[in-house]
């Protein structure tokens, strides 16, 4: 435990004395990301060498089931790790119009001051359940004029009306009435359309969308995706849709990344995971996906069970579970993650990297 925390304060020295600028539409770029939780049981790798980047005005799905990594990649970027987690490696650049230049999200203080100004502002959050992620004894008018306030230079008046403009934007039915109501006195939808106008309020680059659907009938569902779609096209900003969910990810999405226990094992155009998936575990998130024939429903699912993270299997992380295991091979080393084809790479055997197996 000691150990992993040396490493992290080193590595953001390092970081800081040279930070790598971001070209042409990059927005941001995770680099080798490794994010741990440390506890008396032992250590839980959470993120362990994730790499991806977004681009200015694109849908980037992070997808894979539950504790795969998703969320804690997301808390990571907006440096809001519980207290027991720590990035020990890695970089996350981002391109800040604060700043003016790329900054290295890691390297800085997670309460600092650069990075309270850059979350909520920069990059926003729509986080899974809006019951608990919002305060309940404010209104969650309080809250989304709090925010405005923080990051612009106004009024509470000026504040107020920029609330209920986006209350507006985002649907609810009553605005003037809602603004003035608790949590509890909305229903799920009009919960999620508050945790929105939240994020929203003050023109984000970036949002993150963590499940944001999850907790809604699959009507408010069609209408949130479609909410998120439209106020994306007329802000131009990025989004990143975390979802276990493929359909919101065929939906929804330019690009995807499948992760398992940490790593990322996909990355591709959302055209070629679904039409041309390559991974073992890719293929197997797919043949899960229910499927109505005449008289049936045909379901293939993953054999086994997601390892404890206390007791990771050694190798390829998915070769338990795997219907392609390379015997001798899979279960002695990480695959290395191979381009197969412009803008499509995998992590896996099947795709090269065996002979580096000693």
């Amino acid at each position: 435990m000691r150990g992993g925390r040396r490493r992290g304060r080193g590595a953001r020295r390092r970081e800081r004395a040279e930070v790598p600028q971001l070209t042409g539409d990059t927005l941001l770029s995770v680099r080798n990301l490794q994010t741990w939780f440390f506890s008396r049981e032992g250590e839980v790798r959470a993120v362990d060498g994730v790499s991806f980047e977004v681009t200015q005005g694109e849908i980037l799905g992070i997808a894979g089931e539950s504790g795969c990594g998703k969320s804690v990649t997301s808390q990571s970027i907006l440096r809001i790790v519980p207290d027991n987690g720590r990035i020990v490696g890695g970089r996350i650049l981002f391109r800040s119009d604060g700043s003016g230049a790329t900054l290295d999200l890691a390297a800085e203080e997670a309460d600092g001051a650069l990075i309270r100004s850059i979350r909520g502002k920069e990059i926003a959050m729509v986080f899974q359940e809006p019951m608990t992620s919002f305060s309940p004894v404010h209104t969650i008018g309080n809250q989304i004029i709090e925010t405005v306030r923080i990051h612009q230079q106004v009024t509470e008046q000026q504040a107020r009306a920029q609330a209920l403009e986006m209350l507006r934007r985002v649907g609810m039915p009553s605005p003037a009435q809602n603004i003035d109501q608790y949590t509890f006195n909305l229903s799920g939808g009009m919960r999620q359309r508050a945790m929105v106008a939240m994020a929203l309020a003050c023109q984000p680059k970036l949002l993150i969308a963590d499940e944001p659907t999850t907790a809604v009938d699959v009507t408010i569902q069609a209408q949130m995706l479609e909410l998120m779609r439209e106020i994306q096209a007329e802000l131009g900003m990025a989004i990143i849709m975390i979802t276990h969910d493929l359909g919101v990810i065929a939906e929804m999405c330019d690009r995807v990344m499948i992760m398992y226990l940490g790593k990322e094992v996909e990355y591709g155009a959302v055209e070629d995971i679904f039409h041309r998936p390559q991974h073992p575990y890719t293929r197997g998130l797919l043949a899960s996906i229910p499927k109505m024939e005449p008289g049936r429903v045909e379901i293939d699912p993953i054999e086994g069970v997601v390892p404890s993270p206390y007791a990771m299997p050694a190798g390829c992380k998915f070769h338990p579970r795997c219907r392609d295991l390379i015997a001798g091979v899979c279960e002695r080393r990480d695959p290395p993650l191979t381009d197969i084809a412009p803008g499509h790479a995998v992590s896996c055997f099947l795709y090269g990297g065996r002979e580096e197996v000693a």
